[in-house]
């Protein structure tokens, strides 16, 4: 589509699902959006927003997916605060100061339980220690140099605030060149049960079993194992970044046919 407006949406006051993804869509209007009380799940990304705003009385949005526009912080998710589950917006331009607004990160969401900020602009992990729900965390392919960028997660796994966490994917940052780069992770979250594509045991070792839990990562790591080997490890991200959506997709569409 080449949509360069919202607009014919206010109306739906049922809808609990929208999407308008790969459109030119600037703005998210307060005004069509406003109408939208019953919204459950919003999908936006790969658009041209350059501001998360219009959700003041969404306030059972439990899916919010922004990826691929040209956001800069994470804003104006009061009203979501204590019922958003899932939050994608990898592909935009979001730094640490950004990610920690009043409005965003630096706020407590207690049932956040997926964040995907990969290929932004971090360089460290201190605006994810305030998720207690917190269990898959991408942040793939950003600005972290070393391991200093994770002390933050270390010092929170330590203190208990992290006690969900079993999934971190931080591959195409410079950290993951250290030599002992997943040993390491596994070491200081010890609630760790993937790190990227790879189950571990112990102190990093890969695990010969299946993932104990259905997870969006572990239908990814599935993926990777049986991608060809001509396709790059960018690639392969990207294409695990966009299972791990459609798979929560499906779960949707499987959910409402069986209530049906």
């Amino acid at each position: 589509n080449k949509l360069k407006h919202m607009s014919g949406l206010k109306t739906l006051k049922c809808l609990k699902k929208l999407d308008l993804g790969a459109n030119r869509i600037r703005v998210m209007d307060p005004e069509e959006l406003g109408g939208l009380e019953e919204l459950e799940e919003l999908w936006i990304g790969k658009n041209k927003i350059e501001e998360i705003s219009g959700l003041e009385k969404l306030t059972k949005l439990r899916r919010l997916d922004i990826q691929s526009n040209r956001l800069t912080k994470i804003e104006h998710l009061e009203t979501q605060r204590d019922t958003l589950e899932e939050l994608y917006l990898a592909h935009n331009g979001i730094d640490d100061e950004g990610a920690v607004t009043e409005t965003g990160l630096a706020m407590t969401f207690p049932n956040l339980n997926v964040l995907d900020l990969s290929r932004n602009r971090l360089t460290s992990t201190a605006p994810f220690v305030n998720l207690p729900a917190i269990e898959e965390l991408w942040l793939s392919g950003n600005e972290m140099k070393d391991f200093e960028a994770v002390v933050p997660l270390r010092e929170a796994s330590g203190k208990g605030q992290l006690p969900e966490l079993e999934t971190l994917y931080l591959e195409y940052n410079p950290l993951a060149s250290d030599f002992e780069y997943r040993k390491k992770l596994a070491e200081w979250i010890p609630t760790l049960k993937q790190i990227d594509a790879t189950l571990i045991g112990g102190l990093g070792a890969v695990m010969g079993v299946p993932s104990p839990r259905t997870t969006i990562p572990s239908m990814a790591t599935s993926l990777a194992t049986t991608t060809t080997p001509t396709i790059n490890t960018e690639e392969q991200l990207r294409q695990l970044q966009t299972a791990a959506i459609e798979r929560a997709k499906q779960e949707t569409a499987r959910a409402k046919g069986g209530g049906a």
